[in-house]
């Protein structure tokens, strides 16, 4: 696609110039979005086979006899004609083998939407424009399972096919075949750090942590089933958590059902949800036979009631979904709870200009001797110098602020339903970000501000961050970070290039790659926390987590008289150890 801005020929699928970052007016349609419900595939061995030379033979040369039937392959042999190279051997027996590999082709991993490219002199995202020059290039690792079965990834590789696309659908990175000792074998790519499957949870969960996996889930089902995929019975076998997501993996009992078996896809599709909702039942009360349960809330005992039991049952998979929204909306209504808070924001000893911002809005109101708290908390962190940094993060804060009073208090207020709140916070971010943004363009300067924001519906605070302003959850006996921080060095430690122990003394631990105002849109990550009585939220600029160690700060809060005396205190002990940056604090404690 050519870019309209420099003439630059793109990636077809490409949204931002490579070269001068500009936003590609036309793109193509996704092949997800095709119409692909039902495709006839060839068996795997002739999708996936080596290429041939012109003589017949395979340009592959197998290495020596293996003695065994399936013995494993060397360290440092070569794989998919040479894409990647094997490290170790992690499993191997009769039927199969597990390789941890490397990839020989260096990437370049967007920091901001984590996309790869493969072409290192680019320099902006082809999918979100961030600015990716001057990036260092990686050699992904990558789990590879081999099996001699040629028909062993046969369900994947239809999948692959597809080209199917859903967050909670977790599909292989690829499928291959090679003849290593002569015998061709199959293998399939995946993630060097799968997640964990819902075999080995500890049950019950927690019933809210359920019923948000389950909804996940049951829409990703639904999309399966708009394709003509059933998974033969879902069960806990298939379903994966990672960072509080769950995924549907280990698809290799999925099947496409044909056009002359369309008539039964009710039957299919009901199989599906039923082992869904048995899976959702095991992991909320441990009970691996479905009885009715008194203990669970009556909305949720109802959708379990109706899902299991023989007579009844879901068809759809979207219904079943929003049902369990519906439960966990009823559940996350505000608990009658107090929230006791402090903040203090101060200059440090070494700035001129205090280029923090907070906000804290607070509305409890009575209903019926209950108390319920609606609460909005945020921390900026501006950058840009006089007149820049200062403005940048008052611009977000006064957005968000406006935000909150149309959007949070006035419903809160008049006990109406508030909107989801992830998405609420989300929405506030980019109001924020497009507020900065308009300010710096009429600036003409580089202003910019992190973001932290806790926004707490009685004892559940939903949690938001853009940047290196952080959120920390204080229990009496533990301190906790909430959120990570979009920094080079958190890259580098995700990545496993440096430690946590290097990260905190590195050259570079102030530079961060997401900022509200860089764009008219950014992207957010969201997290959420239920607060028991004594617990604590701490949102603070790197003001203070730069300067002052977690165990101290955890330290001053327990010995401190109130949140705002520990608010006082970790502000002085700052100081005390520089005082480098500005250095703003928020502290929201649940009361006993």
């Amino acid at each position: 696609m050519k870019c309209p801005n420099c003439g630059y020929d793109n990636r077809g699928n490409a949204s931002f110039c490579q070269v001068c970052g500009a936003a590609l007016v036309e793109q193509n349609a996704s092949a997800a979005e095709a119409d692909i419900s039902w495709q006839p595939t060839k068996p795997l061995a002739q999708n996936s086979a080596p290429e041939t030379s012109p003589g017949g033979q395979s340009d592959t040369r197998p290495l020596a006899e293996a003695g065994l039937a399936f013995a494993p392959l060397p360290e440092g042999a070569l794989l998919q004609e040479g894409r990647y190279v094997v490290l170790e051997v992690r499993t191997s027996d009769e039927r199969s083998n597990l390789y941890l590999a490397e990839d020989t082709i260096p990437v370049s991993l967007c920091p901001n939407c984590q996309s790869e490219t493969t072409d290192l002199a680019e320099r902006f995202c082809a999918f979100c424009g961030a600015d990716i020059s001057g990036l260092e290039p990686l050699y992904l690792r990558y789990l590879i399972l081999e099996r001699a079965d040629e028909q062993a990834f046969a369900a994947e590789a239809q999948l692959l096919a597809m080209r199917l696309e859903h967050p909670n659908l977790l599909l292989p990175r690829g499928i291959f075949a090679e003849a290593p000792y002569g015998a061709p074998r199959q293998y399939l790519v995946g993630p060097e750090f799968p997640p964990q499957l819902a075999t080995s949870l500890p049950v019950p969960s927690k019933l809210n942590q359920v019923l948000d996996w389950g909804a996940g889930l049951s829409h990703a089902l639904g999309y399966l089933h708009r394709h003509q995929v059933t998974l033969g019975g879902a069960g806990l076998e298939h379903i994966a958590v990672d960072g509080g997501v769950a995924y549907w993996a280990q698809l290799g009992r999925a099947t496409i059902i044909p056009p002359e078996a369309r008539s039964q896809v009710t039957d299919y599709f009901a199989k599906d949800i039923q082992g869904l909702a048995a899976a959702l039942f095991y992991l909320a009360t441990g009970e691996s036979q479905y009885v009715s349960q008194t203990a669970l809330p009556d909305s949720v005992a109802a959708i379990f009631d109706q899902a299991l039991a023989p007579s009844q049952g879901f068809t759809d998979a979207a219904t079943f979904g929003t049902a369990l929204e519906e439960a966990l909306q009823e559940l996350r209504r505000p608990a009658s709870v107090t929230l006791v808070t402090g903040h203090r924001t101060d200059v440090g000893q070494e700035r001129s200009l205090n280029e923090d911002s907070l906000l804290t809005l607070d509305l409890t109101p009575v209903f019926r001797s209950k108390s319920a708290a609606v609460s909005l908390f945020a921390v900026a962190d501006g950058m840009g110098g006089h007149e820049a940094g200062d403005a940048a993060s008052q611009a977000a804060i006064q957005a968000v602020a406006q935000l909150a009073v149309r959007d949070i208090m006035r419903p809160a207020s008049a006990a109406e339903p508030l909107p989801e709140l992830g998405e609420w916070l989300t929405g506030a971010s980019q109001a924020a970000s497009k507020a900065v943004y308009d300010r710096r363009r009429d600036a003409g300067t580089d202003m910019g501000t992190t973001l932290v924001m806790a926004l707490f519906v009685g004892d559940i605070a939903t949690i938001a961050n853009v940047g290196d302003s952080r959120a920390y959850l204080l229990k009496p006996d533990s301190i906790a970070q909430v959120t990570v921080d979009h920094s080079l060095v958190e890259r580098l430690v995700a990545t496993g290039q440096i430690t946590p122990e290097e990260a905190a003394n590195h050259p570079q631990k102030n530079v961060i790659y997401r900022v509200i105002g860089d764009k008219p849109r950014v992207e957010n990550d969201i997290y959420e926390r239920r607060l028991v009585p004594g617990e604590a939220l701490l949102l603070c600029s790197d003001g203070l987590s730069g300067m002052v160690p977690n165990e101290q700060m955890w330290q001053i809060w327990r010995t401190s008289t109130s949140p705002q005396d520990a608010c006082d205190r970790l502000v002085e002990a700052a100081n005390e150890a520089g005082g480098e940056d500005n250095i703003t604090v928020v502290i929201v404690q649940v009361a006993h």
